[in-house]
């Protein structure tokens, strides 16, 4: 017989036993959408050896011109897991491995089709969502895994984007229209000495890159990095150094000889006039 002394202490514990069969339930339908950069995956040595110097891979729905297309849409998804080789990660690191595993994914596609260009390359989440940028992707984060869904299509091309030797997987948007590459008036967030740093980077050899951001950063990149571990890239050079550092919306503006920015609806109202100033300037 459950005495109303014995209940005082049976109840507390069914209590613990329900809240421990509820919330790992609730823990394991974790959900995260995350917005990550995808340069700090591609710049990463097992994406950079698996492309190699003859195949490209570019982000954004737009296809480049002077590419033909292998295939219809192409799939791939790619999944990152908590303690990766024991050890404890978070949500960015699971979901840099899933964005990697996803993209040698579409490297083996196009090696085994004969395409020496991956293009038009969006988040894809569950087949139902696109998400559509050159510079970043999504990524689901949940208790047991991190996945990234990608969306692309096999081409052809002449050439590798960038055209350089010994160039590994460019990340070359296409030409935008938005502005000649020598107008420097036409670069958003900048004040005058972020005017007068774009106004030098003209003046480097390729292959170069500029990034901008929505808080007044610049990052400016050009040939050789110094250090060999920096992605030889100048446009991942330039976007890890600018999301390293925090910035706000890290975005390219310009590759090679090449206007790529698009401003999104927000950073298109902002008034040059209220950007802090430019600051940041990096370059090797």
């Amino acid at each position: 017989m459950l005495t109303f002394s014995n209940a005082r202490f049976l109840l507390p514990a069914l209590a613990c036993v329900v809240a421990a069969m509820v919330l790992p339930t609730a823990a394991q339908a974790r959900n995260t959408k995350l917005l990550l950069p995808v340069s700090e995956a591609v710049s990463q040595k097992v994406v950079q050896q698996a492309v190699s110097s003859d195949l490209s891979i570019v982000f954004g729905a737009a296809v480049p011109p002077g590419t033909t297309l292998l295939s219809q849409e192409i799939f791939a998804r790619g999944e990152g897991y908590p303690n990766y080789r024991g050890i404890a990660t978070d949500d960015a690191v699971t979901c840099r491995i899933a964005l990697q595993n996803a993209l040698l994914n579409l490297v083996k596609q196009a090696r085994n089709a004969g395409a020496n260009a991956v293009v038009g390359i969006v988040s894809f989440y569950d087949h139902i969502s696109v998400m559509d940028s050159t510079t970043q992707y999504e990524c689901h984060a949940g208790m047991t895994r991190s996945v990234v869904d990608l969306k692309a299509s096999l081409a052809k091309t002449d050439r590798v984007f960038g055209g350089y030797a010994g160039s590994a997987a460019r990340l070359m948007p296409p030409a935008s229209g938005y502005a000649d590459i020598n107008d420097v008036q036409q670069v958003p967030f900048l004040d005058q000495h972020g005017r007068e740093t774009y106004q030098l980077w003209l003046t480097r050899t390729g292959p170069r890159a500029f990034v901008v951001a929505e808080d007044g950063y610049v990052w400016q990149s050009w040939g050789t990095p110094p250090d060999p571990a920096l992605p030889k890239d100048p446009a991942l050079r330039a976007l890890q150094n600018c999301y390293n550092h925090g910035a706000k919306n890290c975005q390219l503006y310009a590759v090679d000889n090449t206007v790529v920015y698009r401003p999104s609806g927000a950073a298109g109202q902002m008034q040059q006039s209220n950007i802090p100033a430019a600051r940041g300037q990096v370059g090797e």
